[in-house]
């Protein structure tokens, strides 16, 4: 194992410690035996989950046992690369929790290879309990209640939110602590960062963190990666840690763009039907992407435009974002009044026109957008929700600096998965999928979608073929 001194390589690693505690107390060190240990963030999932692969050869989970039950007190830690706790993934005041083990074969050496798999304790919680109480005031205040309670979570780590702007009452019968706060995401708008509604829950290595995707588009970016191009070696000749760690060991491009699913999604276009149950009344509210677009932050911050065109469709006389019927919401609502104890009016205003259709785009604008799979050396202090960098060149094999603008620049990082390998070659490898809503550069063209006459097919004509079954087949998209 490396001592914990100055870094010496991209992807060094010091498990400082990993134990684990018994159903009966009893700690048992398993450092020496890890072979490998896998941590996993989500900014769609509520709770950090991870494996640990080791080889037993003490016997140590019919012998401790390991039944599924113990408590996992784990620190890893990037050697003095930066000061403590940013370098360090600390569980050791707030353990994790081993929820299932698996064996999965024998090395041929007299030891058997097992996967312990583990997650945070309030995961562990939020299976275990319901909450059934009502709260009033600020959601950023209520998840911050729901994540301390002792009756819920009892969650003793930082929380990070951003504050939010309206007030709620909420009655929860009976409900995963877990789902209450992601109801709670769904009606919250923020302070700050234009009223945005596109909050997220979600825990990190570091945290909890109950914020929107405007607020991590703000932020300057917290890292710069770009592809290697050149020498890693520094003016003495010696390999630059610090180059090798800011370097994209690999990438792949996951989705670039999908027009009919970015329709179905109502990410370009959508329509709110509210009825108002107390005033008896309809209210129509139309979502179009290209009008809210510099209503919402983007991660190319002003150099950030729309990722379609607003050219027009011939066929239709109407733009990608006027499909508004391609994505129908219907809500109860009651404007103006709310839920008090003793009224006979148990209706609130959710304001679901200033929240619903606007944050279904935001989420599905970073979940259909320009999405990569993107590979780094190690280091601890990365987190998902952090907002990053990409300098990626316009060709493969490129020398020269030249970059590709649809590709390149500000990204968020939405799933992380740290891997640290002990056997064979001790490393520290990142995956990161990262994602963005828009693109660097100039406006798309709007000159209209062209007609063409090459293929001599008249297009207000419909066409049909017949086939030996003796059905017809329509000429068009199968959905």
């Amino acid at each position: 194992m490396v001592a914990k001194s100055e870094l010496q390589f991209a992807g060094e690693f010091l498990i400082d410690e990993c134990t684990i505690i018994s159903t009966t107390g009893k700690p048992f060190d398993i450092r020496e035996i890890i072979e490998e240990v896998n941590i996993y963030e989500n900014i769609y999932t509520s709770s950090v989950s991870g494996s640990i692969l080791v080889k037993d050869t003490s016997n140590i989970v019919m012998n401790l046992p390991i039944v599924g039950q113990e408590r996992l007190m784990l620190k890893i830690l990037t050697p003095q690369e930066k000061p403590e706790p940013e370098t360090t993934i600390d569980y050791t005041i707030s353990p994790l929790m081993i929820y299932k083990v698996n064996l999965q074969e024998s090395s041929g050496e007299g030891a058997q290879i097992v996967s312990l798999q583990f997650g945070s304790l309030e995961g562990l919680r939020n299976n275990t309990t319901k909450v059934s109480q009502s709260y009033s005031g600020q959601p950023s205040q209520i998840v911050e209640k729901i994540l301390r309670d002792e009756s819920y979570l009892r969650s003793k780590k930082v929380f990070y939110y951003e504050p939010t702007a309206n007030n709620v009452k909420v009655v929860f019968p009976n409900i995963k602590p877990f789902r209450c706060i992601k109801h709670l995401t769904k009606i919250s708008n923020s302070q700050s960062n234009n009223s945005s509604p596109s909050y997220l829950f979600y825990e990190t290595t570091k945290g909890f963190h109950f914020r929107t995707f405007d607020s991590i588009c703000r932020e300057d970016p917290k890292f710069f990666f770009k592809e290697n191009i050149g020498s890693q070696l520094n003016e003495e000749g010696v390999i630059d840690v610090r180059a090798n760690l800011d370097t994209i060991v690999n990438f792949s491009i996951v989705s670039a763009k999908d027009t009919v699913k970015n329709i179905e999604s109502g990410m370009l276009s959508s329509k709110l039907l509210t009825h108002d149950v107390y005033n008896k009344r309809l209210d129509l509210y139309k979502y179009d992407y290209l009008s809210n677009f510099d209503n919402d932050i983007h991660p190319d911050n002003g150099e950030a435009t729309p990722i379609i065109s607003e050219a027009i469709d011939p066929d239709t006389n109407k733009s990608l974002t006027e499909n508004e019927d391609a994505k129908i919401f219907v809500s109860s609502t009651a404007s103006g009044y709310s839920f008090s104890e003793g009224s006979n009016y148990p209706y609130q205003s959710d304001n679901k026109n200033q929240t619903l259709q606007r944050r279904n785009s935001r989420i599905e604008q970073f979940d259909k957008g320009m999405t990569l799979n993107v590979e780094i050396n190690g280091q601890t202090f990365i987190q998902a929700g952090d907002k990053i960098n990409l300098d990626i060149g316009a060709s493969s094999g490129r020398t020269d600096d030249r970059l590709d603008e649809n590709v390149s620049g500000g990204y968020v990082v939405t799933h992380l998965r740290h891997t640290f390998t002990q056997s064979g070659q001790l490393k520290h490898k990142i995956i990161m999928r990262v994602a963005k809503d828009s693109k660097k550069g100039k406006k798309l063209p709007n000159t209209g979608i062209q007609q063409s006459s090459s293929f001599g097919i008249d297009r207000n004509k419909s066409r049909s073929v017949n086939v030996s079954a003796g059905y017809a087949v329509n000429q068009g998209m199968v959905t």
